[in-house]
């Protein structure tokens, strides 16, 4: 079942300042780790690789 994008970025993240930039805030992973596997998991099952540049690293 794919997951509307707003409803997964709102359950999967937190807005958030940057470190050195307070006044920039992002969604970011309060848990990248399952933000990950959930992503890899859904993206897996329509057969695509994960979006390595949708990632803060």
């Amino acid at each position: 079942m794919k997951t509307d994008p707003e409803t997964f970025i709102s359950a999967n993240t937190d807005i958030m300042p940057l470190p050195h930039v307070p006044e920039i805030r992002l969604h970011l992973a309060s848990e990248a780790h399952d933000l990950w596997l959930k992503t890899e998991e859904e993206l897996e099952e329509i057969g695509l690789p994960p979006p390595v540049w949708a990632f803060a690293w």
